[in-house]
């Protein structure tokens, strides 16, 4: 099989996590089939996005984008980036400049299929651009389509119609696909509530060799470790409320042996770090500011507790690789979690409940040392394993494209 893959975010400079898991699946898939040739389209997903708030927080991406060149990356013998760079937009700005995406995937298109010799299938990650992408190159080529959406809240407020309806960039995409994914039963649901046949559950996946249980840090301390951008979605100040309760109830001696590790950097970061301050958690906590890949695997293997609550997350790979790590993990019931989160690997708290989450970092520090790491771990990789989401995306691409071809020779 040969498959061309169009993703709506991929990693670059100034949020180098940004779409990666994307990436990973991308990788997987072709580790996992090498007998497959697999293509990544990029145009310059981050490098290349012109908002005011990109443009504000990392000036150098534009830099980047003008330098960017066209070109083949050849990750793996049959994994290559296929680039070819154009500017966008938000697409409620005179239409985000379509044409220009559009020309810039035919081309990546048109030099996956002079080196691959054919593309059986194109496989879009979120309904816009990817999915719209996939919709045009499909109308030109015949190639099928599916959709994987990880959009969340879904949809954005800017691609819903005043009424309540969706734009046409994320409906007829959806509409059109030969298979629909959502990476949350809750994100599924909430597509078919909009009149849309509800897509199929296969989640975001966990490459379970970057991750496995470690002994935390200190034996003697107890260790919460967080890991998210710092935006109001991601619940951390609630986290931080919940921690002041939860402390607050502790002798002393015990509240000093308490820590609270924090990664990732984003635009409430500073008022974050304030409002600790506030709480009287300075003590307590240690911000670690961006974290490299290599280091959050660290962070996750040494802690003792992974605590993550946000507001809303359409699926939420942190909580994989926290569980593929063995680790037991804090989490609200915010439309991801509660598919990954069960009392055999954590605890589940409303959103934005201080007093459910104070108790639940209570829980963990009396209890988390008696969790199964082993048992926790096994499960994980049984649903979010590299083999396991394969199997799945496999079937469903087999299907798509027979179903092509019984409508061809019908």
């Amino acid at each position: 099989m040969n498959l061309f893959i169009i993703p709506s975010w991929y990693p670059h400079r100034c949020l180098p996590w940004e779409g990666v898991f994307l990436q990973e699946q991308a990788r997987a898939i072709a580790e996992r089939r090498p007998g497959w040739n697999v293509g990544l389209s990029l145009w310059g997903q981050g490098e290349g996005f012109l908002s005011s708030a990109h443009l504000v927080k990392s000036p150098r991406c534009l830099l980047d984008a003008q330098a960017m060149k066209r070109e083949e990356r050849v990750l793996l013998p049959n994994l290559v980036e296929f680039v070819t760079p154009a500017l966008w937009w938000p697409e409620r700005t005179f239409g985000g400049n379509k044409p220009a995406l559009l020309a810039a995937n035919r081309e990546s298109l048109r030099r996956a299929v002079a080196r691959f010799g054919s593309v059986d299938l194109i496989h879009a990650h979120v309904s816009y651009p990817a999915g719209w992408l996939a919709m045009k190159l499909a109308d030109e080529t015949g190639i099928p389509y599916v959709i994987t959406e990880h959009m969340g809240p879904f949809p954005l407020p800017v691609y819903a119609r005043r009424d309540g309806r969706l734009k046409g960039v994320l409906r007829e995409p959806l509409e059109r696909a030969g298979a629909r994914i959502a990476v949350s039963p809750m994100l599924a649901r909430t597509i078919a509530g909009f009149g849309i046949e509800e897509p199929e559950f296969i989640p975001n996946l966990v490459d379970e060799r970057l991750y496995g249980p470690g002994p935390p840090a200190d034996p003697e301390r107890f260790t919460f470790f967080t890991l998210c951008v710092m935006d109001a979605g991601k619940g951390v100040s609630d986290l931080l409320k919940g921690a002041a309760r939860f402390l607050s109830g502790l002798r002393p001696a015990d509240r000093a042996l308490v820590s609270f590790r924090l990664g990732g950097d984003g635009p409430q970061w500073k008022a974050l770090r304030r409002e600790a301050t506030r709480l009287g958690l300075d003590g307590n906590v240690t911000w670690l500011g961006q974290v490299p890949h290599e280091r959050a695997r660290e962070e996750f293997s040494r802690c003792d507790a992974f605590a993550l609550t946000s507001w809303h997350e359409s699926f939420g790979i942190v909580y994989v690789e926290a569980t593929a790590s063995g680790k037991p993990v804090i989490a609200t019931r915010c439309g991801g979690p509660e598919v990954i989160v069960t009392p055999e690997n954590g605890v589940l708290v409303e959103v934005a409940d201080i007093e459910g989450i104070a108790g639940a970092l209570d829980f963990m520090l009396r209890n988390a040392r008696g969790y199964d790491a082993a048992k926790i771990r096994a499960r994980c990789l049984e649903r979010y394993g590299r083999e396991a989401v394969v199997v799945r995306l496999e079937q469903v691409y087999q299907r798509v494209i027979q179903q092509r071809q019984s409508t061809a020779t019908s």
